[in-house]
């Protein structure tokens, strides 16, 4: 059963102020509202660094630039009724180099 999952405002103002390029924002919208949703139990960590609770992680290499890799995590929380997900914040980091 497909959850749905819902993007709290402070995770969609962070995804903004990341400066993505469109491929790359698309895809973290496709494995948010997409990937995430088919399957969490199988994709969720627990994790007490950089949030205490469930997160999502994934990786993207930069389609425009193979040599720039860009590394997510958002802090995912289960509502009451066990079908809805919110994801609560993220945080964001990129390597650029061999």
């Amino acid at each position: 059963m497909p959850y749905r999952v819902q993007v709290e405002p402070l995770a969609t103002r962070q995804i903004a102020s990341w400066n993505l390029s469109d491929f790359v924002l698309t895809e973290v919208l496709l494995r948010l509202h997409q990937t995430l949703r088919d399957n969490p139990s199988a994709l969720l960590e627990r994790t007490e660094q950089p949030f205490d609770g469930m997160s999502y992680p994934f990786g993207l290499i930069d389609p425009e630039n193979r040599l720039c890799q860009h590394f997510f995590r958002f802090h995912v929380l289960y509502a009451a009724d066990e079908t809805t997900l919110f994801v609560a914040r993220g945080a964001y980091g990129k390597t650029v180099g061999a």
